[in-house]
């Protein structure tokens, strides 16, 4: 069957068929898939069927993987593979389970000096309904604001850290990964992708400590004012996720929130790998 990609929604997405991953690719399909991504932003690749190792090989046709955070997650034997699981989730003091990625909108690791450029996720176990993933195109937010805002915004530059210790709920974090990650990365609130030049807003909101030359507190009554009004329903996919999907998120172009409208008893099972990024710009 011959490998074929189609759009998913006008904003961002798109799915690709007729492709095993689990086998060595010619380098001419890498390179549709790869371009795919830069275009999309998301790509999803159907029908997968992964052992650990083969989801780890098939991640690094694509890049070098990453040690993750919350190193608690990480799957027995493969360091570079954190489990998200809403069976095993640390419950939060009323009883209600941490539903990873379901707290606000993000793009991963942003507390790193060279983030990921991409986080890679399979599915191996979802509930009887509910449990998507959105996705927003961080490149149509940029280019929907005024002139005038995205001269200033160019100035803008962001702290982050692994705990920003401002109220905002994130998950449990490990003594050992505090310490592992107590670096601050400091990144311009627009960065400029590395392959095609495209600029996009960029921020983590629970990992963003301040704006420089901002209090904690006014840059995020920033930040949340910013997202309220550029998460619009155009720019957004939402993904409802099928067993056996490998999804590829562009993290220098998109901000993901997964949604927590099922029952975490049933078993939403995602596998993530994130593969290295450079110093955003």
């Amino acid at each position: 069957m011959a490998l074929t990609i189609t759009p998913l929604s006008p904003a961002l997405g798109a799915e690709a068929r007729g492709v095993d991953l689990r086998r060595p690719q010619d380098a001419a399909t890498l390179a549709r898939l790869k371009q795919a991504i830069l275009d999309h932003i998301v790509l999803v690749v159907r029908g997968q069927r992964f052992s650990p190792a083969e989801f780890l090989a098939a991640a690094q046709f694509f890049g070098e993987p990453m040690r993750q955070h919350y190193s608690q997650y990480q799957l027995q034997g493969f360091a570079d593979i954190n489990v998200l699981s809403s069976r095993e989730a640390e419950r939060r003091p009323d009883g209600r389970p941490f539903l990873q990625g379901t707290e606000c909108w993000h793009t991963d690791h942003t507390n790193r000096p060279e983030p990921p450029k991409l986080t890679v996720l399979y599915a191996l176990n979802l509930p009887s309904q509910g449990g998507d993933t959105s996705f927003a195109n961080m490149r149509l937010a940029y280019e929907a604001l005024p002139d005038s805002e995205k001269r200033a915004y160019a100035e803008l530059k962001t702290v982050n850290a692994l705990e920003t210790y401002v109220g905002r709920s994130e998950a449990p974090t490990l003594e050992a990964d505090k310490a592992r990650y107590a670096e601050r990365a400091v990144h311009p609130l627009v960065r400029t992708h590395p392959e095609n030049r495209s600029k996009a807003l960029y921020f983590h909101p629970t990992k963003t400590e301040c704006l420089i030359g901002m209090t904690p507190q006014a840059s995020h009554a920033f930040i949340d004012e910013l997202l309220g009004r550029v998460i619009r329903p155009e720019i957004v996919y939402r993904h409802k996720w099928q067993v056996g999907d490998m999804l590829f998120c562009d993290n220098r172009s998109a901000l993901h929130q997964a949604h927590a409208d099922y029952d975490p008893d049933e078993g939403r099972v995602l596998h993530r790998i994130i593969l290295k990024g450079d110093k955003p710009f």
